[in-house]
């Protein structure tokens, strides 16, 4: 048992869980604000409950734990916030939202074949279909792209990557906030040959990516790309030649371990070192004379 199953009370989980099995406090929560309080009146119709007892029955299960009550009136809890989240996620909906599969320019890492990006319910992946490489799994919240169109879901999922990758930099696992420990994996089995890879000591959640993918969060390496008019944040990231490029990758060092990373633009190149825990060391430019 780890930490994170230590720390679940089952018994009060199923509890919590068991007050929201009811589409009447369903209705409740989607009425709620997060920050200003409602009154119980303007609440009730929000809700469409005509029933003053059923509404207020219903509305007292959920007080606490999802709703907060002060005399401003009633608004959603941190907790109850997320509940709504959850709730809005468009797998809940009538409909799914529209899947996305199209061939990138970016090559496979490991057979060089043009990666496809694929979206389908909540579920992005970068995969080669010659080969059949998974390269890139994330999450990205059905409700995101029921708004969105094709190139606009994909920039955002980008971005929502590049968030991920620069909490995950700084220890931060994305998922719970927990702690996140990582290292090189010299010896990945998705499909590139430099990984790092992180452990949540909380959550249990791994998170694991490309070596060259800890470059986004590296402000040498952001400073480099935007003095050759690239924003680091403006481009999806498997448009970066390090960010899968396996041959722009050198172990440079056993003990300690160092690994070498190229960025090139034009003429110019930007060297990296990281440690064997993924973190960028040092890193010098280079001309040609």
């Amino acid at each position: 048992m780890n930490d994170s199953e230590q720390d679940v009370d089952s018994e009060a989980a199923a509890d919590a869980f068991g007050v929201l099995a009811d589409d009447t406090r369903i209705d409740i929560l989607l009425s709620l604000p997060q920050s200003d309080g409602i009154p119980f009146a303007d609440l009730q119709r929000a809700s469409g409950i005509e029933d003053s007892g059923r509404f207020n029955y219903h509305l007292d299960k959920l007080v606490g734990l999802f709703v907060h009550k002060s005399d401003a009136g009633y608004r959603l809890t941190s907790i109850g916030a997320r509940a709504v989240d959850l709730l809005l996620d468009a797998r809940f909906g009538p409909d799914s939202p529209p899947p996305i599969d199209r061939e990138t320019d970016t090559p496979c890492p490991a057979c060089s074949s043009p990666l496809r990006v694929r979206y389908e319910d909540g579920d992005m992946r970068l995969i080669c279909t010659d080969c059949g490489a998974i390269v890139q799994y994330g999450y990205f919240p059905p409700r995101g792209r029921m708004v969105r169109d094709e190139d606009e879901t994909l920039d955002a999922y980008s971005r929502q990557v590049w968030r991920e990758v620069t909490l995950a930099h700084r220890g931060l696992c994305p998922h719970c906030g927990g702690v996140l420990e990582t290292a090189v994996d010299t010896d990945p089995e998705w499909g590139v040959d430099y990984a790092a890879t992180g452990d949540c000591q909380q959550c249990s959640t791994v998170y694991s990516s490309p070596l060259g993918a800890r470059l986004l969060a590296d402000p040498d390496v952001v400073s480099f790309l935007a003095d050759h008019g690239e924003a680091i944040d403006e481009r999806r990231f498997w448009e970066f030649d390090f960010y899968f490029d396996g041959d722009a990758v050198t172990a440079v060092s056993e003990a300690p371990p160092r690994y070498r990373l190229t960025v090139s633009e034009g003429e110019e190149r930007l060297e990296v070192t990281l440690d064997g825990d993924g973190n960028v060391v040092g890193t010098a430019r280079r001309r040609p004379r």
